[in-house]
């Protein structure tokens, strides 16, 4: 039976689907650029299934969303914190551990 992934306003039929929308987001430009829109909430929506990071996250809040190369020569995402710590996630992890992670809890995000 497939699974149904809710991020932000969009709906997925399968994983690799939301897989497919997350890399469009993330190879939408050139890094440095931030994430506005839907966009952000799509990229909110899979912050938020990482336990891991929203634990890093702590009680500081989330100014912005980027796209920017991580220290591998490769795209991430990040989300930039009120202190202007940067803090990168994997979508991948993310959507590939769903549904074992928590119900998405959207973090407030400028961008959103």
């Amino acid at each position: 039976m497939p699974i149904r992934i809710t991020l932000g306003k969009e709906s997925f039929n399968s994983k690799s689907a939301a897989i497919r929308r997350c890399q469009e987001i993330l190879h939408a430009s050139s890094g440095g650029i931030e994430i506005v829109g839907d966009d952000a909430l799509v990229v909110a929506a899979v912050l938020a299934m990482r336990s891991d990071k929203t634990a890093e996250i702590g009680g500081r809040s989330i100014e912005r969303f980027l796209r920017q190369k991580h220290a591998f020569p490769t795209p991430c995402f990040y989300a930039e914190l009120e202190d202007g710590t940067l803090l990168d996630f994997s979508f991948m992890k993310a959507i590939k551990a769903y549904p074992g992670t928590a119900a998405p809890r959207v973090p407030a995000a400028a961008g959103a």
